[in-house]
């Protein structure tokens, strides 16, 4: 009977070790898998892999910038930054209709050039795949919520109650890992992230660097940049290599072409814009 007791002892044991080992491997998963991840928060930024669709060098004083005041730009949700300086109402809902490969909506106007760029892509050999696009503030405040309090409950001693102070530590932690709602350009309905169904991992150094570089060659043509590139993470504060933004076709060939994110663009339209 003893060495039974010992032997459940000893098999409970083992299970500790094994769902501690499962649990710490899961979080250095999370550590590097970019997806979603903001300048300093816990997921890895990664250097070591080429961005072709970026390069880091100032705009020529001799280039014609695209012809348009900042009124324009304020004015027209078509060109908005959104970002945690510059939220978005939580009312605000734009007219989307579904993709056509996704469950997901985006805004009405600019779906037919999303969807003539998915068709791009599926006659190159590609096979797209929408991993976000429309996200109305109730569901980014769902998102939100969750991964504070996943932080919070993950505190020593855990915090439970969301009005004990330190859970405004995990707040400012979550922000750094998830956009706060009002926050995110998927609220406009504008932005989609996007990558081939073929993919091995949510990693996107070990993304198809090929579909990336022909999807960074024609997105400008149908009106998109890509928005979060990693090396324009000290500007922009997300490293999305994936996340494309939809800004018409003019700006979005001039961003591209010169290889600025689009904060650098706002910058030149606005004195006072703060990076």
């Amino acid at each position: 009977m003893r060495n039974k007791k010992i032997g459940l002892v000893l098999l409970a044991a083992a299970l500790c070790l094994a769902i501690a080992i499962m649990i710490n491997t899961r979080q250095e998963k999370t550590d590097t898998v970019l997806f979603g991840g903001a300048q300093g928060g816990i997921l890895q930024v990664r250097d070591d892999f080429p961005d072709p669709a970026v390069t880091p060098v100032p705009v020529d004083d001799g280039v014609i910038w695209p012809d348009i005041t900042l009124q324009e730009l304020q004015e027209n949700r078509q060109f908005a930054i959104v970002n945690d300086k510059h939220l978005l109402s939580s009312a605000f809902q734009p007219e989307c209709e579904k993709i056509s490969i996704s469950r997901s909506g985006f805004e009405v106007n600019a779906l037919p050039y999303l969807e003539e760029m998915l068709q791009d892509l599926r006659d190159h050999g590609y096979t797209p795949y929408i991993a976000a696009a429309f996200r109305a503030y109730s569901q980014q405040e769902i998102l939100f919520n969750g991964k504070a309090s996943q932080i919070a409950a993950g505190m020593q001693p855990p915090v439970t109650d969301y009005l004990d102070p330190r859970y405004q530590e995990a707040v400012a932690t979550a922000r750094t890992i998830t956009a706060f709602p009002g926050s995110s350009e998927h609220q406009l309905g504008l932005a989609v992230d996007i990558f081939d169904r073929e993919r091995s991992s949510h990693d996107y150094s070990r993304m198809d660097q090929d579909f990336f570089a022909y999807l960074d060659s024609i997105c400008a043509d149908y009106g998109f940049i890509k928005r979060y590139p990693t090396n324009k993470l000290p500007l922009t504060g997300w490293d999305e290599p994936y996340h494309y933004r939809y800004v018409g076709k003019e700006i979005a060939k001039f961003v591209m072409d010169n290889g600025i994110c689009y904060e650098e663009f706002y910058a030149h339209y606005d004195p006072d814009f703060e990076f």
